[in-house]
């Protein structure tokens, strides 16, 4: 069975798609590999996150929750898209970050 999906890159769009799954921007920190760290975007869904995240405390297991403005000045600066399914009612979890086609 083939899932159908679609690329987001229109901030608004993505904003409006994680809003409406209860979910939040996040980025994780990345070893290079040359002493330095790279930024991997991540979306949290769920309120179990928001619980464990604890009275001034912004890191979830590694994942540091930021605000829009941050991420997508990421998401611009590696070209990425978000690949979400058709369907309407697929789990906020059923999504991938990835290069945008170029």
């Amino acid at each position: 069975m083939h899932i159908m999906s679609k690329i987001l890159t229109d901030h608004q769009e993505i904003r409006d798609w994680v809003s409406a799954h209860a979910g939040n921007p996040a980025i994780i920190s990345i070893p290079n590999g040359h002493g330095g760290f790279q930024a991997r975007l991540r979306l949290t869904f769920g309120q179990r996150h928001l619980q464990e995240q604890g009275s001034g405390n912004d890191q979830i297991g590694g994942i540091e929750m930021v605000p829009w403005t941050e991420w997508f000045k990421e998401f611009e600066s590696q070209k990425l898209g978000l690949r979400i399914p058709d369907a309407i009612d697929d789990a906020g979890s059923a999504y991938q970050i990835e290069k945008r086609p170029e």
